[in-house]
């Protein structure tokens, strides 16, 4: 059984001490607010040291836009397994035959800006994905692309 110490003490290792003192510094201040206080945002909350330990491996290197097996570009091989994984372990444990495991990204934050500022019909000046864009800068899959009309 993991005592409370080893859920709340996830310390920098070297190599960030070496490369960034400052930064590990930093991150010792935040453990050390994290352990001393109560957090009542459950977004906020400790996670285990497995889950860091995930998070802080070479899978948050990959951007993985799309659905597994239908990304929109290529090297998705490995997290798309992961990602599938992920969606087995949630319909199992709810009971469920569909599951959606992404988290909120970006994404919303775009549309709410669009919400704001364009009525749909208006014209935006978007990336196109071929050019480095992003789907929300006008692709015909996303909201951008049938409520807006994107030039690029």
């Amino acid at each position: 059984m993991l005592d409370w110490n080893d859920w709340t003490r996830c310390p920098p290792g070297d190599a960030l001490r070496d490369a960034d003192p400052e930064i590990a510094a930093l991150i010792e201040d935040e453990i050390t607010r994290q352990r001393d206080g109560l957090e009542l945002i459950a977004s906020e909350n400790f996670v285990s040291p497995a889950v860091l330990e995930a998070m802080g491996s070479p899978l948050t290197n990959k951007y993985a836009e799309g659905l597994p097996g239908k990304r929109y570009y290529g090297g998705c091989e490995v997290v798309d397994k992961v990602e599938q994984l992920a969606i087995d372990r949630a319909k199992q444990l709810f009971g469920a035959d569909h599951a959606n495991v992404q988290p909120h990204s970006g994404a919303q934050a775009t549309a709410a800006v669009f919400l704001a500022f364009l009525k749909p019909g208006d014209t935006f000046l978007g990336m196109d994905l071929s050019q480095g864009g992003h789907l929300t800068h006008g692709s015909p899959v996303n909201f951008s692309g049938l409520l807006y009309k994107a030039v690029s």
